[in-house]
């Protein structure tokens, strides 16, 4: 008798799925040292001064031509003339010279130092030094404004004050009779006197210098002569 081996199908075990995939894990690194403060970018911008851009002249007297007006210790006096010295530039501002004139009918200016933005202002009255002020263009100020009288020869002028002509402006001992002018001689206002050391007159700042190799000084091309000076070429 065969023997019939009967094969049972084995239960079918199901499989459970596979978990779905986990997200990475992103792991971060912490420093320990400080996070470096942030850059801050800034843009500086210039603000554009009134004595930019502007011509300017220098200022002295007759009793020594090659001294001129500069700004020292917050005093204006008298100083071998240096071209690289911004402190001697002086802008000679007539903006108010048709609306403001003095009794003779000549017209009004300002000097207004390059350096330091300053215009020179009438002295508290006579034989007072002259005096500073931050100068305002738009802003009409009779307290800086100066006259010239009618050329004395040479093209030198006295200067006084718009609203008193009777005052001028005088290097302060800077006459023969006291020593001349030196280096340092304040500026005072004073009655006129005829004096050299009251008669002034401007002169651009001349860009191109010539050394002189005969004497001590400088020769500029217009004919002026400037002291003390290494340089070949000056600027304005």
């Amino acid at each position: 008798m065969d023997r019939h081996h009967h094969h049972h199908n084995a239960p079918h075990h199901h499989q459970p799925s596979p978990p779905p995939p986990q997200p990475a894990v992103v792991v971060h690194h912490v420093s320990h040292q400080p996070s470096p403060p942030p850059v801050h970018h800034t843009t500086t911008h210039h603000t554009p001064k009134y004595t930019d851009n502007k011509p300017t002249v220098r200022f002295y007297c007759k009793a020594k031509s090659d001294y001129s007006l500069t700004i020292r210790d917050g005093k204006v006096v008298l100083a071998p003339t240096n071209p690289s010295d911004h402190h001697q530039h002086w802008i000679k501002e007539e903006k108010y010279s048709t609306r403001v004139k003095d009794e003779e009918g000549y017209p009004s200016f300002a000097l207004v130092n390059k350096a330091t933005g300053q215009a020179i202002k009438h002295s508290i009255g006579a034989e007072h030094p002259v005096q500073l002020v931050e100068y305002n263009p738009d802003k009409l100020d009779e307290s800086v404004l100066w006259t010239q009288s009618k050329d004395l020869g040479d093209g030198f002028h006295a200067v006084r004050m718009v609203n008193n002509i009777k005052l001028n402006v005088d290097a302060w001992n800077g006459d023969k009779d006291h020593g001349g002018v030196r280096d340092g001689t304040k500026i005072y206002l004073f009655k006129w006197t005829k004096g050299d050391n009251q008669r002034w007159t401007t002169a651009p700042f001349c860009i191109f210098m010539a050394r002189s190799y005969y004497v001590s000084l400088h020769v500029c091309w217009c004919g002026c002569f400037v002291h003390g000076h290494d340089d070949a070429n000056m600027y304005v």
